[in-house]
């Protein structure tokens, strides 16, 4: 931006000739335009990392079936916080008791990548293994550096680490589709991201395959791992240096933890009181954004 332009200007990123648009009023003119002048794209690095693009014959379902598909279980609506918020506080207290509480020093951005790929893994896949968490971690770091490398995939190389990295996660996925399946053929109902797309349909009638569903399920836990996590991190950073603005937030959240009975979970009013907290959290964002920019293709 200040070599070239801080509105509009041409480059090639990762390879791919790209057309970058800065500031609000590009956003603005990009996003009202979504599913018209422009859709989601990924660039050729990023393809490769993902199996269900490299499947043969893949199984063609469009945008809007995806949409269908995440949006149909609620989770990513903000109502769904309502049926969740109870497990996120259990699972974030038990994070905070195991690795956080009485500690002299803690590292904030590991901790917060192992708590949102936590509660990924529990809401997307229903998985609430540990073990297996901890196995995903690593991998998913690599997979999100090399997401944004040069494709060169060989010893020693980001790309190279990052392709082993998603092989693992996607042989890691297939045990857990593989569990999924057995469930929901002895009657388990379809509770989750993964469940409903294992039933998912092309026009024809046909499913996916396990390695398709697998890249895509792998795609929407890195789409929301690292941002999440980062936006947290900088969360405490920012709130960390300004001592005023960290008093006022205790002080919010000292309220509405003094009203709740011993070890009751937050609920949806709770989240409600949060008003300040939230705005902080907004201007952490607006301040670093979590995701720097997303890839779109237009009109040829």
């Amino acid at each position: 931006m200040k070599k070239y332009s801080s509105v509009i200007f041409k480059t090639k990123i990762l390879g791919e000739k790209t057309v970058v648009l800065c500031g609000p009023d590009g956003h603005k003119y990009l996003f009202s335009n979504e599913q018209k002048l422009f859709t989601a794209f990924l660039p050729h690095s990023m393809q490769m990392l993902f199996l269900s693009y490299q499947a043969s014959a893949p199984i063609e379902i469009s945008r809007e079936a995806e949409s269908k598909i995440i949006s149909s279980p609620g989770f990513l609506k903000p109502e769904a916080l309502v049926r969740y918020l109870g497990k996120m506080d259990s699972i974030t207290r038990k994070q905070m008791q195991a690795y956080w509480e009485g500690k002299d020093e803690v590292k904030a951005f590991p901790l917060a990548k192992t708590l949102t790929l936590s509660l990924a893994c529990r809401f997307f896949l229903g998985s609430d293994n540990p073990e297996r968490i901890a196995r995903l971690v690593s991998n998913f770091d690599d997979v999100t550096l090399g997401m944004h490398s040069i494709p060169l995939s060989f010893p020693g190389t980001t790309f190279y680490r990052a392709n082993k990295a998603a092989a693992a996660i996607c042989k890691e996925l297939g045990i857990v589709i593989r569990e999924k399946r057995a469930r929901m053929a002895e009657g388990e109902q379809a509770q989750d991201i993964l469940s409903h797309t294992i039933l998912a349909t092309d026009p024809s009638g046909k499913h996916m395959t396990d390695a398709e569903i697998a890249g895509k399920i792998m795609g929407l836990l890195v789409a929301g791992y690292s941002q999440v996590a980062t936006a947290m991190t900088f969360f405490m950073k920012y709130v960390g240096q300004r001592p005023d603005i960290y008093a006022k937030i205790l002080t919010e959240q000292i309220e509405v933890a003094t009203a709740k009975k011993a070890g009751e979970l937050l609920d949806w009013d709770d989240i409600q009181k949060m008003k300040y907290s939230w705005n902080v959290i907004y201007e952490v964002m607006r301040l670093t954004p979590p995701n720097p920019g997303s890839f779109q293709r237009g009109p040829d």
